[in-house]
């Protein structure tokens, strides 16, 4: 949530050392021109957050945007801080969504701005990207758009306990969704959200978006957990998303989609950190529905817990310093609740999931989630003959860039093989965003609490949903 304030501060101080004269000269023969060579770059790198009404404090659309920030964009694509991407791809699998930089681009943008950053000839610029308005995804609106059921008031101090909110499924069977996005109104409070499908006891009805019982009271209440998810299909089908700084789109495969199952409630769960003045948010959902037949439905677990398959299994946690395996309870998503706490002052402190792998699954795409002690997680998987391959690797875990990691080609995991999850915190006095390093951190949803999420999307290959039909782009 403070992923702006920490781009306008880094970018300001950048150019404040010293911007281009306004007035490049020509370009001299074989110097990049911004038309030519940085214009491609940026459109397809730089110009989904650097356009507005999205999160970057200045747009790069055209030679006058980005001229005045010429050295302070060199500066950052050189120290590779623009565009963040956590991932080392030296040890992870190709991602479909990599928008780091090669280093022939960087040399390319370096070069344009030590040579003066030309505007160069106008016809050899690009048409510019089409994006649809307000959402991050593609050129076309969303073929539906859900709301969360109330505008909430965020005080503007105190402790906010995450908010439940609910609201129903608007139609009456099954659909399937290629793209799904979440849109906050108000990002600068939202710590994160997630949206998950519930049932909601017999005899309540739904007041101002909560949950109100037979006798009056409000259940799933704000501040609480909630009702439990309730799945269709497969047990794991429950949560739709995530949103955290850095991700919020999903975007799967043309013939695999997200479940949104008719009968079900929508759980808005939005956990929200006050900023010093009242604020408001109404986040609203996007949804793009598969246009061709969906053959399996993208399931989402965590390394560590079982895998929603037809088979089931239980799953290992093992914290550093300690020999005891914390097994979880196979019908549970949660972890343990006696992992233990991390110690004060520890600098490489370990917690690592480990899920057997039932039967044949496909991965998709693989997401971290930790707080401010969050150093670093990775992904391991190890096949039924004993060979380990690392799919993905995000060695320095940025708590304001936190990305969904697609992979470029779907990868097929045999059962009997299992899948690693290996999360290292620092709760030093190196840990430059570490409130208390002489405090043990607990799990909570708090930031200076922790969270251990390495969430993975996959299916389960036995499933067979061909004989559903495709369901086209229905707005409703």
């Amino acid at each position: 949530m403070k992923r702006l304030a920490l781009v306008v501060i880094g970018v300001a101080a950048l150019a404040s050392a010293g911007t281009l004269a306004q007035t490049p000269a020509p370009a001299a023969a074989g110097v990049p021109t911004f038309a030519r060579d940085v214009a491609p770059i940026m459109y397809k790198k730089c110009a989904n957050c650097h356009r507005p009404g999205e999160v970057a404090p200045m747009t790069l659309l055209s030679y006058d945007d980005a001229r005045p920030w010429a050295k302070a964009i060199k500066a950052k694509v050189v120290a590779r801080e623009m565009p963040p991407w956590g991932a080392d791809m030296t040890q992870s699998l190709p991602m479909r969504n990599d928008v780091s930089l090669s280093q022939t681009e960087i040399d390319t943008i370096a070069a344009w701005v030590d040579g003066g950053a030309a505007r160069g000839n106008t016809a050899d610029m690009p048409p510019a990207p089409k994006f649809a308005s307000g959402w991050s995804f593609g050129t076309r609106e969303p073929d539906a758009v859900l709301e969360m059921p109330v505008e909430f008031d965020i005080p503007a101090e105190g402790e906010v306990g995450v908010q439940m909110f609910y609201s129903k499924v608007p139609w009456s069977e099954d659909r399937f969704a290629e793209v799904v996005e979440l849109h906050p109104s108000n990002r600068s409070v939202l710590h994160h959200a997630g949206i998950y499908f519930v049932d909601i006891p017999e005899g309540s009805t739904l007041v101002d978006g909560r949950i109100v019982g037979p006798d009056g009271r409000i259940i799933g209440d704000r501040g609480s957990r909630g009702l439990p998810s309730t799945d269709s299909g497969l047990p794991g089908s429950s949560k739709l998303l995530s949103w955290v700084p850095g991700r919020g789109l999903d975007i799967h495969r043309p013939d695999i989609g997200k479940r949104i199952p008719a009968g079900k409630y929508v759980n808005w769960q939005m956990h929200y950190n006050p900023t010093g003045t009242p604020q408001k948010d109404r986040t609203k959902l996007g949804i793009w529905f598969n246009q061709v037949p969906v053959t399996h439905e993208v399931l989402i677990r965590q390394a560590g817990d079982p895998l929603a398959t037809t088979k089931g299994g239980l799953s290992i946690y093992r914290a550093e310093g300690s020999e005891t395996e914390y097994v979880a309870d196979p019908s549970s998503t949660r972890r343990s609740r006696t992992t233990p706490n991390i110690p004060p002052y520890a600098e490489n402190w370990k917690l690592t999931g480990i899920t057997p792998v039932t039967e044949d699954i496909t991965l998709y795409a693989m997401s971290p989630h930790m707080h401010l002690r969050g150093k670093s997680l990775k992904w391991v998987v190890t096949y039924p003959d004993g060979r380990e391959q690392v799919i993905l690797n995000v060695p320095r875990f940025d708590f304001n860039w936190q990305f969904n990691y697609e992979l470029a080609e779907p990868l097929k995991i045999p059962a009997g093989s299992k899948i690693t999850g290996i999360g290292v915190y620092d709760n030093s006095v190196r840990n430059k965003w570490n409130p208390g390093p002489h405090l043990p951190v607990y799990w909570s949803e708090q930031s200076w609490d922790e969270m251990y999420q390495p969430f993975t999307e996959y299916s389960v290959d036995s499933q067979d949903l061909t004989v559903l039909k495709p369901i086209g782009s229905q707005k409703q």
